[in-house]
Formats: C-alpha cells, sequence, structure tokens
C-alpha cells in the first residue's frame, strides 16, 4: 500500500485551449499548390527572413521531384514535411523540411510526419534518409535522435549564422519491420497520416 501523500490535481486553465489546441480534427495528406499560401504563412511565421521564398515553394509543390505531407487542423495548416528525391548521393533522400507551428508541437505530429518519410524511402527501396537541422534545435535532435539518424557533418553557418549538422539514417529496408512497429503505436493518437 502507498502512504505517499499525493499532490492535489492541477487546477485546469479556462485558457488551456489556447495554447494547447486539442488535435481532434488532425489529417495528414499530400501537399499540393493550392497550399502554396498556407505553408509560406507557416514559413513566414516561423522563420521571418530566414524562409524559402514563395517562388521556391511554387517549383517545389510543381516539381515532381518533390514531395510534401501536411498536417492539418481543420482547413488550418499545422506542419509539414518536405521530401527531395533529387538531392543528394544516389539511393539518399533528402528531407528538406519539417516544421510544426508552435501551439501544434509535443503532439506527436513531427513523429508521425517522420514515420511518413521513412516508409517512402523503404516503399521506394532507397537505404537512406537525410536532413539538416540546426545544432542548437534540441527538440529536433531528440526526435531524430529517437529515429536513430546519426552526425555525416558539421554545417558552420549554414543557418544565417547559426550552426547546423548533416544527420542521417542508414539500412532503412533493414530496419523497416522496427518502424512500422513503432509506427502502429502511434495509430492510437488522434488522426490518420
Amino acid at each position: 500500500m502507498d502512504y505517499r501523500v499525493k499532490p492535489p490535481p492541477r487546477e485546469q486553465s479556462s485558457m488551456k485551449w489556447l495554447r494547447r489546441p486539442q488535435t481532434i480534427g488532425l489529417q495528414f495528406r499530400a501537399g499540393r499548390l493550392e497550399d502554396l499560401e498556407s505553408l509560406y504563412a507557416l514559413e513566414v511565421e516561423l522563420f521571418g527572413a530566414q524562409i524559402w521564398s514563395r517562388e521556391h515553394l511554387s517549383r517545389a509543390l510543381s516539381d515532381t521531384g518533390q514531395e510534401f505531407r501536411l498536417a492539418l487542423d481543420g482547413a488550418q495548416l499545422v506542419g509539414y514535411l518536405w521530401l527531395d528525391w533529387t538531392t543528394g548521393e544516389r539511393g539518399t533522400l533528402e528531407v528538406d523540411g519539417l516544421v510544426v507551428a508552435p501551439a501544434y508541437r509535443r503532439r506527436k505530429i513531427a513523429e508521425r510526419l517522420l514515420h511518413w518519410a521513412v516508409e517512402r524511402a523503404v516503399q521506394a527501396g532507397w537505404p537512406r534518409l537525410q536532413l539538416k537541422v540546426r545544432a542548437d534545435n534540441l527538440p529536433a535532435l531528440k526526435l531524430y535522435s529517437k529515429f536513430g539518424f546519426h552526425k555525416v557533418e558539421d554545417l558552420p553557418g549554414v543557418y544565417v549564422g547559426k550552426d547546423g549538422l548533416l544527420l542521417r539514417l542508414e539500412q532503412l529496408p533493414a530496419r523497416a519491420p522496427e518502424f512500422a512497429r513503432k509506427r502502429s503505436q502511434l495509430e492510437g493518437w488522434q488522426g490518420r497520416g
């Protein structure tokens, strides 16, 4: 029997929904050219002057060598993952962007999007997935470490004076069952994707 005194339940703020929205309506789908303005607005909101240009995003959305997966809460874009099938060495799929709006972080949205990227690489028979990340982005580094990414290269000053890292996840076909298991554990979370 446990005789320790348990703390009282935390008081629920009536304003909590403003900070941490529920993800009941969360859906995942492929990005399309019609999503350009939403993608650009999210980029501007999060990165200000350090963003991809509207023209660059438009070309990427129109390019068959680029693929976007969007996370939406109703009609609102709350995150995306951008795959580039044309960069890097042969057999290496590049994640050009993984973005989640601040109010939607810590809801496993980035994890679900990253699982989708791994599945796409495995389906295509590509053995590697790589990405660049700011060296000081600790939450992202924790997520990538959880997936098994390792550092390939330091990228000094690559993010407007901030250092970055090139990370790589390898041996994807051999690890497919492991990722399928992890993915199935996420299925209990709201939203399919």
